[in-house]
């Protein structure tokens, strides 16, 4: 939540007057969009650095914190699965500061009218996935409903 407002404040700083489709010199866009490009190349080796290594210390993480208990059970195939979630919920976070940094009013309108559907597509998969997969498909309807 924090990076995520940080990055609104530094895109909200170089769109200058927070509308990409008027006004903007080539030059400016072209800053924003390496911007944007960059934060993205950044969060993208962090999440591969949690891809990588989460999964497989998932059940020795649980197993010293909490013992036998939760590490034998769904908590461990949860927490590998949480794993990769994270990248989708920061490519989400700085994807959405980057929107609400340089859109104007009827294109965050229009945004927002498009996550009213998506909520009901992500209320639907979060039902069908849970009763399939339980608290994994909790989080992949998550990841899925942020891919959209």
């Amino acid at each position: 939540m924090l990076c995520a407002l940080s990055l609104d404040l530094y895109f909200s700083e170089r769109a200058n007057d927070g509308s990409l489709s008027t006004g903007q010199t080539p030059e400016n866009v072209s800053n924003l969009e390496g911007s944007l490009l960059g934060a993205l190349k950044l969060i993208t080796l962090i999440g591969l650095v949690v891809i990588s290594f989460g999964p497989s210390y998932s059940y020795t993480l649980l197993n010293l914190l909490y013992g036998r208990r939760y590490s034998d059970g769904e908590a461990t195939a949860v927490l590998r699965f949480y794993c990769v979630y994270i990248i989708f919920l920061a490519m989400n976070g700085t994807s959405e500061a980057f929107l609400h940094s340089v859109a104007n009013e009827s294109q965050l309108k229009q945004s927002n009218n498009m996550l009213l559907l998506f909520s009901a597509i992500y209320t639907v998969l979060n039902v069908a996935f849970i009763k399939s997969a339980g608290a994994v498909g909790l989080i992949a309807a998550n990841s899925v409903s942020i891919l959209q």
